[in-house]
């Protein structure tokens, strides 16, 4: 299995969800590295993000939204079957920026302006 710890900006597709035995997931939508030079029909990536670590499990349960920009560093598990996403096991959340407009029923929480972990 290809894996390696790394930091990885995207921004968040849909309201992360609770897994099981205390975990949160979500994904991250990141563009191409090139992107400024890419093919505009260039594809972006999906990255299936899980977190175990209870800071970061209540950060994402009650404070992050879709369009929020993160910086998620952890283990990246490249996939084994081609079409699938690559999943990172996030150990450190950073909130780099925060969406515009506000989930309709999640409003009125406090945002993490600072790192989690």
């Amino acid at each position: 299995m290809d894996t390696k710890h790394c930091a990885v900006d995207g921004w968040v597709d849909a309201i992360p969800a609770p897994g099981p035995d205390g975990t949160a997931t979500f994904d991250l939508v990141v563009r191409p590295a090139d992107f400024d030079t890419a093919d505009e029909d260039a594809p972006d990536t999906v990255i299936t993000c899980t977190s175990g670590d209870p800071r970061i499990t209540h950060e994402l349960l009650n404070g992050i939204q879709p369009g929020d920009l993160l910086r998620a560093t952890g283990t990246l598990v490249q996939p084994t079957v081609p079409g699938e996403h690559a999943r990172l096991t996030v150990d450190a959340l950073e909130v780099l920026a925060t969406a515009l407009i506000p989930v309709i029923g999640n409003c009125g929480y406090q945002k993490l302006r600072s790192a989690v972990g």
